[in-house]
């Protein structure tokens, strides 16, 4: 069995499997049922003083299910910063948290929200985190929940915050200053460009990096005319689909810093969504969605088949697992296809005779009209190259696996719909 032990940090972790900053990570009681699951480490619900304690809405939970099975793994979360006040957590509930985790060998992660750019309303927690014995404090900047307590100029928090590469340089920095811990940078996927986040987080001192942070999002009821999710309408959107786009902003982080520890999550619900992720740059990859999804039995699940995939795999330790970072690439900065666009696409679909059944799916779908099949006398399908884009719109559909890309020149396979296209685009050839 593959070996998961890994560090972050300096600091050793059993796994590199853990729970973001959520209700899981509020209190000792609930950090003791997770700790049994097998997670290597867990973030603290977030702290703050903004604004004096935060009563979350109820109820703050809004499943998107009901409105198809495409939207089963989505939903609104309207809850706000830790419920408790500040002093009774400081003082009661974080060292209990911290005996559990110390006693379970799961790594306690502190985390924190202080007021925009003012030093002194974020410093003060570093002090409290780490004398208390905190290793590690995340400054959580992400959060879309955090602006709406926060309303006047003076008092940006949240993804405000974490928007101005500036004021996450000055944030950062002032806690590196006094910490005698590493400090995490939360980002926010509302960040447009990820890469000068970053930049500025590492020219600051910062040790490390998580991110997701869930994005802004809303939802009309079109039989009630009301709103999902609250206060005005708007919660953190959560669930697996948005991986697709979370996973490219933390792309944007570890292709440009790889060598900076990156903590990654955002719609993480499968062993293959931890996978994706240690080969995107994450050192660590954190569950939230999922288990609120899902149920707790999400967790050991995970472990066990990444286990299985990783002995698949061959690979002994975490370590061992490629990271591809080197390979992210901008879509500007693809190669041209020469000095016009050519008029007939290079690369076409091909048909299996063997596998296709001759459902029409791809005829039907075809974005260009381009595809045609005789269903009453069972012919496979045929393609206009005149008007064929050379898209894969029809491998992506086909539920037989029965088409993938080729060259229309050579007869030489691009893609056949399971990997990443093969790297085939090369000036010499034109194409």
């Amino acid at each position: 069995m593959a070996d998961l032990k890994t560090s972050f940090c300096g600091l050793p972790v059993k796994s590199p499997i853990g729970i973001t900053s959520c209700d899981f990570g509020g209190t000792a009681k609930l950090i003791e049922r997770f700790s049994e699951t097998g997670i290597g480490w867990i973030i603290g619900k977030t702290v703050h003083k903004i604004d004096g304690v935060h009563r979350w809405p109820r109820p703050y939970f809004y499943s998107l299910r009901h409105f198809g099975n495409d939207m089963k793994d989505v939903w609104i979360c309207s809850q706000m910063f830790h419920n408790m006040p500040y002093e009774k957590w400081l003082d009661e509930e974080l060292p209990k948290c911290l005996k559990i985790c110390k006693e379970r060998g799961v790594l306690y992660i502190g985390s924190v929200s202080g007021i925009g750019p003012i030093a002194e309303t974020w410093v003060p927690f570093i002090h409290d985190l780490q004398d208390r014995g905190v290793e590690i404090i995340e400054l959580d900047t992400g959060g879309p929940h955090a602006t709406f307590g926060a309303v006047e100029a003076d008092k940006d928090c949240g993804a405000p915050l974490a928007l101005d590469p500036d004021i996450a340089y000055k944030v950062t920095k002032a806690c590196v200053d006094i910490a005698k811990v590493p400090i995490i940078f939360k980002t926010t996927p509302q960040c447009v460009n990820a890469a000068a986040l970053a930049l500025a987080i590492q020219r600051a001192g910062g040790h490390a990096i998580s991110g997701n942070n869930s994005f802004y999002g809303a939802w009309i009821d079109h039989e009630t005319g009301q709103f999902y999710g609250v206060p005005g309408s708007m919660g953190g959107l959560m669930g697996r689909p948005w991986q697709i786009f979370s996973l490219a902003k933390i792309l944007e982080t570890t292709a440009t810093i790889p060598e900076m520890p990156f903590l990654g999550g955002g719609g993480v619900f499968t062993y293959d969504d931890v996978a994706r992720h240690l080969m995107g740059g994450c050192d660590l990859v954190g569950l939230c969605s999922s288990i609120y999804s899902r149920g707790i039995a999400v967790i050991p699940k995970i472990h066990k088949e990444l286990n299985e995939w990783m002995d698949k795999k061959g690979y002994k330790t975490i370590a061992d697992v490629p990271v591809i970072t080197d390979k992210f690439m901008y879509l500007r900065d693809w190669k041209r296809e020469g000095p016009y666009m050519q008029e007939i696409t290079p690369i076409v679909p091909e048909f299996d005779d063997e596998k296709c059944n001759r459902c029409g799916i791809c005829e039907s779908l075809c974005p260009y009209g381009a595809i045609s099949m005789d269903k009453e006398a069972g012919t496979k399908p045929t393609f206009d190259r005149n008007i064929c884009y050379g898209c894969g719109w029809c491998l992506g559909h086909c539920p037989q696996w029965a088409v993938k890309m080729i060259k229309a020149e050579t007869g030489e396979e691009i893609w056949d719909g399971r990997g990443t296209i093969k790297d085939w685009v090369s000036d010499k050839e034109g194409y």
